[in-house]
């Protein structure tokens, strides 16, 4: 394990690089000091995904670092929730008496209360991992007390916002539903009405995740989406559209979705636009204004949004030239996972130019902790299958 580069990986912000050099390292690298220590450079970063992959390979997390601290309590009094999270991540039996989970709980309970952290930016996510541990311990709050803590900062951003947002949706019931319809529907209130929409928007996800059958629904989700689709048309808040867009995609089952967001392309908000680009396509009555909504938001100014858009487009059936010179024009996009996928639409369709890029991206790709791993095998798949397509059949020969 090389620790200067993994370290300097660090302290740049480059968690792709560090979990590229990552790769291969043996159970006696992992076991050893030089992991304590980068782990306790990433966490001191905020760089929770080296965490998360270094304590999922077996990192042990009791081990103090230099001076004796704890992991888990130096997270905790911090307010660094996700770190947190990522530490506590493979810890057995978190009811047990001396669990790290209640130990993490008192800290960040005193660190809150003492004023820990006041006056930083962003905010320390204290509440967040109280309201988190608290969950986990089969401590349960009031909606109204979730959302209070969401409201300090309010920042539908802050871990402190999506933990309570996130911890109500996993109730799933008509109670809590009716709760957040009557928060969303707080013209007086923005952030009230904010912090209803993305508890709405949790309840559809988390019932999506339990195992029901394919055709189950949830008990309100006619009236959400009625109430969703009403105010798409009547929302003026950039911030709160974006979200409803979001909750909206999330109940609709009218099959719709694409022909009701299709205007919002075109906002003036980067928020909005990006909300969007995760949810059209092409296959639907709408597909020439989608193809043409898609193709302006490839061009989009914000990174992900273009690289959203162009990875929609990748998997569409559409093929003409002009979509052929936008994929070749994002070949030498900056943003990396923008020319991925415009290499790929390319390449699908036949054209030499993306073949060529995809083999150039190709060799620069390591291992499978590389950036583009995981997107560049989805496209392979999808190559072979066009080939197999393409081949003829014993009957034809």
């Amino acid at each position: 394990m090389d620790l200067p580069a993994l370290l300097a990986a660090v302290e740049r912000m480059d968690d792709d690089a560090a979990l590229e050099l990552l790769y291969g390292a043996t159970a006696d690298d992992l076991a050893a000091d030089d992991a304590v220590t980068l782990l306790a450079a990433a966490a001191r970063g905020g760089r929770e995904r080296i965490v998360d992959h270094l304590v999922l390979w077996g990192v042990d997390v009791t081990r103090p670092w230099d001076g004796g601290v704890d992991p888990v309590t130096w997270a905790a009094e911090n307010g660094r929730s996700r770190v947190l999270d990522a530490l506590l991540s493979h810890s057995d039996n978190p009811l047990s008496g001396d669990s790290p989970h209640r130990r993490a709980l008192r800290v960040a309970q005193d660190a809150l209360a003492s004023g820990v952290g006041a006056g930083n930016e962003p905010p320390p996510a204290h509440r967040a991992i109280i309201t988190a541990l608290e969950a986990t311990l089969g401590v349960r709050h009031s909606p109204d007390e979730l959302m209070a803590r969401a409201l300090t900062h309010a920042d539908p951003d802050h871990d402190d916002w999506f933990a309570s947002a996130f911890q109500l949706g996993t109730r799933v019931d008509q109670e809590t539903f009716d709760w957040a319809l009557e928060a969303a529907q707080d013209a007086s209130d923005l952030d009230r009405r904010r912090f209803g929409i993305n508890t709405m928007d949790q309840l559809a996800i988390a019932f999506s995740l339990l195992p029901l059958p394919d055709d189950a629904e949830l008990p309100f989700e006619r009236e959400a989406e009625d109430f969703l689709r009403l105010l798409l048309h009547n929302e003026q808040d950039p911030r709160t559209l974006a979200l409803a867009i979001g909750a909206f995609v999330s109940y609709n089952n009218a099959g719709d979705t694409v022909a009701v967001v299709l205007e919002y392309a075109y906002h003036a908000d980067p928020g909005v636009r990006a909300s969007v680009s995760t949810v059209l396509h092409t296959n639907t009555a709408q597909h020439r204004e989608a193809l043409a909504a898609l193709m302006y938001l490839a061009d989009d100014p914000v990174p992900v949004t273009r690289a959203n858009a162009l990875g929609r487009l990748l998997v569409s059936t559409v093929d003409t030239p002009e979509l052929r010179t936008l994929f070749a024009t994002h070949l030498t996009d900056p943003y990396f996972d923008a020319r991925l996928n415009a290499a790929g639409g390319l390449a699908l369709r036949g054209d030499e130019r993306g073949q060529a890029a995809l083999a150039e991206i190709r060799s620069g790709i390591k291992n499978m902790n590389s950036p583009g791993w995981g997107r560049l095998s989805t496209i392979n798949h999808l190559l072979q299958r066009r080939a197999e397509a393409a081949e003829p059949t014993a009957q034809d020969r």
